[in-house]
């Protein structure tokens, strides 16, 4: 969905005759700096930074022509999966290669030592709360994480690699017309790929590898699946031309999707961790599974309810709002900046307001309902009248 959404902004952007990517850069800046703060002082699995940091990279690729970017799909996705399957195989062997039995958690634990648990129970599939440190004080899981920082983030650079693959074959298959009604066939053999291969394969591996094969089924069949159920969304709404009782909600969501991310950590943060009600420490091992779907269910359809009696008041979510505030001041730093380059440029003021204008055009390059900004805290019935 990233990826579509980079195509949907570069084609938007060429239609305005603007450059490519233009200021789309800090917008990327922006969602890694939601998603430090994310991880920092709410959830130390963020994916956030990842995006952001694939978004900079995969944007510049966008520059090239389409024969280009196919070749770095396709570089980006074999090198994903390669990576996925020699971690996979290098961490199933490791207890073997260090001569403890794979079986008994205990000898795992003491071969790895204090800082090495965590990675081994993870990559068994462990569910060991200690793997994760103590969730007794809030503060001190923050310290941990600024502390342990760069082993926190250690899951970007498979997000990193992983995305660039997969933002490409996004960009491409909204531009293959994958929402549209010519890309019936598009949708038919993705949902036979996806339902018909992915997910035998990854049902397979969850049911009878699942120690050994946590990484593949979290970076490779899961994505597969993904794909599937974008195409079956997509046939399901190619003919349709209202959201119905479905889409509604889940539009909702959608327009207020950062806020939405960050707020189900924060729950979910509450309920489970020791610091507040401590959920996951009263669970035992066998009821772990139902009570995580549980709660999510209970989570989601607050989420949905919260978001869609929100966007009756108010034009988008807060974490939104306060993102495009942060991206409206940095776009008016920057034109104040070429600004002063123009006025400074041969010919004086007049020749740079000139200038300005041909660059920027009459109405500024923050104009328009994305920008809204502080208005649109506003009442929508407010903003309608006005």
């Amino acid at each position: 969905m990233f990826g579509i959404g980079l195509e949907i902004q570069r084609q938007s952007a060429i239609r305005r005759g603007t450059g490519w990517p233009g200021r789309y850069p800090w917008r990327a800046a922006i969602l890694v700096l939601d998603g430090l703060l994310n991880y920092i002082f709410i959830f130390e699995f963020d994916v956030l930074m990842g995006y952001g940091l694939t978004a900079l990279a995969v944007s510049a690729i966008m520059i090239t022509g389409p024969r280009a970017q196919k070749i770095w799909m396709y570089a980006g996705l074999a090198a994903h999966v390669m990576a996925i399957l020699a971690v996979q195989l290098l961490m199933s062997g490791l207890p073997f290669l260090m001569g403890v039995d794979p079986d008994d958690p205990e000898s795992l634990r003491e071969a790895a030592g204090p800082a090495g648990r965590a990675g081994l129970e993870q990559a068994g599939g462990g569910a060991d709360a200690s793997a994760l440190g103590s969730t007794d004080s809030y503060w001190a899981m923050v310290h941990e994480r600024v502390v342990g920082f760069i082993g926190g983030r250690g899951e970007i650079p498979v997000m990193f690699l992983m995305g660039i693959g997969l933002f490409l074959v996004g960009a491409h298959l909204f531009r293959a017309g994958i929402f549209e009604e010519r890309g019936h066939r598009l949708r038919k053999r993705t949902m036979l790929l996806a339902f018909g291969i992915g997910l035998p394969i990854d049902w397979a591996l969850r049911i009878f590898a699942a120690d050994h094969a946590s990484g593949i089924t979290r970076y490779i069949t899961s994505t597969a699946v993904a794909f599937g159920l974008l195409a079956a969304v997509a046939a399901f709404y190619a003919n349709r031309t209202r959201a119905g009782w479905i889409g509604t909600p889940l539009a909702a969501v959608g327009r207020m999707a950062l806020t939405c991310y960050i707020l189900q950590n924060l729950l979910a943060s509450i309920i489970f961790y020791d610091w507040s009600f401590g959920l996951a420490a009263r669970l035992d091992e066998g009821s772990m599974t139902l009570w995580t779907m549980v709660v999510y269910v209970l989570l989601s359809a607050f989420l949905i309810g919260l978001s869609m009696l929100w966007l009756k008041h108010f034009a988008r979510g807060p974490v939104e709002w306060l993102w495009d505030l942060g991206f409206r001041g940095i776009g008016s730093l920057l034109d104040r900046r070429q600004q002063r380059r123009a006025e400074r440029s041969p010919g004086g003021r007049a020749a740079g307001a000139a200038s300005y204008r041909l660059i920027l055009g009459d109405s500024g390059p923050c104009a328009g309902p994305l920008f809204a900004g502080p208005a649109s805290w506003r009442p929508v019935k407010r903003s309608i009248d006005e």
